[in-house]
This record gives structure tokens, sequence and C-alpha cells, in this order.
């Protein structure tokens, strides 16, 4: 009967530690031309950053009416539920980042982007480091590397 249940919480832990820490942290976009990040969950607090349609946020606390939220930069502020939806957005880190044909560097070339530029995320799977991404301003859909990006 002892070894039994010893075993029950050997699993239960290895579960907890394997697939617990696996889950993908929870994005959102900025969804308004602007919002406001401020420095508590209150329009009363100070304003910290203003930031526009589509940038991805991490999600780190929700409340009701309020997000708190970290930036690209590892900054933590707060931001109005209603400034944000669901749309999968990421933004790019690297000046130049490339978007391919297909998850390849030997694949046909479709567009470079700017840094800070702000692409669609057509799926969270990350393959063999790689992401599926369409561009906002042009319409490309490919694939750029996911260290070249933040919003994963």
């Amino acid at each position: 009967m002892l070894p039994k249940f010893f075993r029950f919480f050997f699993y239960l832990g290895f579960f907890f530690t394997f697939f617990c820490s696996n889950v993908s942290a929870e994005f959102l976009s900025v969804k308004t031309k602007n919002s406001i990040l401020f420095d508590g969950p209150s329009s009363s607090t100070k304003k910290r950053f203003i930031v526009t349609e589509g940038y991805p946020l991490k999600i780190i606390v929700s409340l009701k009416d309020w997000k708190k939220v970290e930036d690209h930069l590892g900054k933590i502020s707060w931001v109005r539920a209603k400034d944000l939806n669901r749309e999968r957005t990421i933004i790019t880190l690297k000046p130049q980042a490339i978007i391919y044909n297909k998850p390849s560097i030997n694949q046909a070339k479709l567009a470079y982007v700017d840094e800070f530029v702000v692409l669609n995320l057509l799926s969270p799977m990350i393959t063999d480091g790689w992401i599926r991404v369409k561009s906002i301003s042009v319409g490309v859909e490919g694939f750029i590397k996911a260290e070249e990006v933040w919003g994963i």
C-alpha cells in the first residue's frame, strides 16, 4: 500500500514539473490606435507609455477591467482590458529580419522587416526555430526565425 502512495505523488510531481513548466505565456495585442500603459490598475496612476495598435503584450495578472502586462523590454505596467484583443501578434527585434517562403534560410526571401514592426502570428507553434507570420502592411505570409521576434 505504501509504495503505491509514493508512486502516485512521484508521478503527480513529475507531471507538474514537466508539463506546467512548458505552458506558454498568454499574449494579447493592443486593439486601439493608441493605448496608455499605467503604473497601476487605475487611470489616476502615472502614465508610463503609449503603445500602438497591434503591439503584443504578455499578460501577468488579469483583473476585471485591467491587465498587468510586460512589454518586449521587460517593463511591467497596467493596461485597460478593453484596449486589448486576442489576435496574436509579434514584434521584430532585429533590423532587417527576413520573412522566408518556407522555414529555411535556403528558401526564397519574401520580405525584409525593420526592427519593432508588428506582424500577425499565424501559428504560435515554433517548429525547428521558425514561426509562421503575416505582414500586416503588405500581406506577405511566410516564416521568420523565432529568435528574431518577441511575443510568442
